[in-house]
């Protein structure tokens, strides 16, 4: 896809750019940007933002301080490039999310959790994988995500907000501990890699991009459609579209969607 991007004529790329000024109107906005260390100015008829999210970087359960304390994200990459063959893991949900600092779900944490865990027994169907959750949410149909990782074995354990799991290594093994709030017991896993789902946040510039643009950001942080039934992807000013993780955590497939409704517009 990037080959198609790069090939297409009609398409011109700015890599490692940086928006200086944007002025103008519907047909006949005028941006100033710094790319490569050359100034430029360009003439475009409409603006699309399609900034994305950004990954929460967890200050909690000893991530960093153990290469065996990941992401799902980082979980993807290593099962992707088939560095990895785990035999237990152990997966924590809302790292970040539905907390003081994080106040909102970020959606697409437990379906991806599901999936990775999904893979993990493909590749080894006696594999161990426990998922630590508050509450699971896979919306939509991917409820039969969920389903289908209970056929396979994957264990579910609910913990309280007030009783977080522990992580620590013991023995330099890796130790969790939650405590089970149903049977009231603390329960114990030595895994070989603890997975922790982190919440999606907005990007740090979309402040400084939603002043020029004169467009509003949510309280958290993402860029706020015009109306969310009348006019999902516009925003109150003229000509200025928004697509994709820039106004929440999606799925692709909702991207997507958001995309091609961008297209009809503009």
């Amino acid at each position: 896809l990037i080959k198609l991007v790069e090939e297409n004529e009609k398409i011109e790329i700015f890599k490692s750019a940086e928006i200086l000024s944007i002025e103008g109107y519907v047909g006949n906005f005028k941006s100033k940007i710094l790319s490569e260390n050359m100034e430029k100015e360009i003439e475009h008829g409409v603006v699309v933002v399609a900034t994305g999210a950004l990954e929460y970087e967890p200050t909690e359960y000893m991530y960093g301080k153990d290469g065996r304390i990941i992401t799902q994200l980082e979980l993807e990459q290593l099962l992707a490039e088939d560095k990895i063959n785990p035999k237990n893991v152990v997966m924590i949900q809302c790292v970040g999310s539905r907390g003081e600092k994080v106040p909102y779900c970020s959606r697409i944490c437990c379906t991806t959790a599901i999936k990775n865990a999904l893979q993990i027994k493909e590749r080894e169907p006696d594999a161990k994988v426990y998922v630590l959750y508050r509450d699971i949410r896979t919306y939509g149909f991917r409820e039969d995500f969920y389903d289908k990782a209970l056929e396979k074995g994957i264990t579910f354990l609910r913990y309280d907000v007030d009783s977080k799991p522990r992580v620590e290594v013991a023995s330099g093994r890796l130790k969790v501990t939650v405590k089970e709030p149903l049977i009231d017991e603390k329960i114990s896993f030595n895994p070989d890699f603890v997975v922790l789902s982190v919440a999606q946040v907005p990007d740090p510039n979309n402040e400084d991009l939603s002043k020029s643009l004169k467009v509003p950001l949510s309280k958290d942080g993402f860029f706020l459609e015009a109306h969310m039934k009348l006019r999902p992807v516009d925003f109150a000013t003229e000509g200025v579209f928004l697509c994709g993780s820039a106004h929440s955590p999606k799925f692709i497939d909702e991207s997507i969607s958001q995309a091609e409704a961008v297209v009809s517009r503009a």
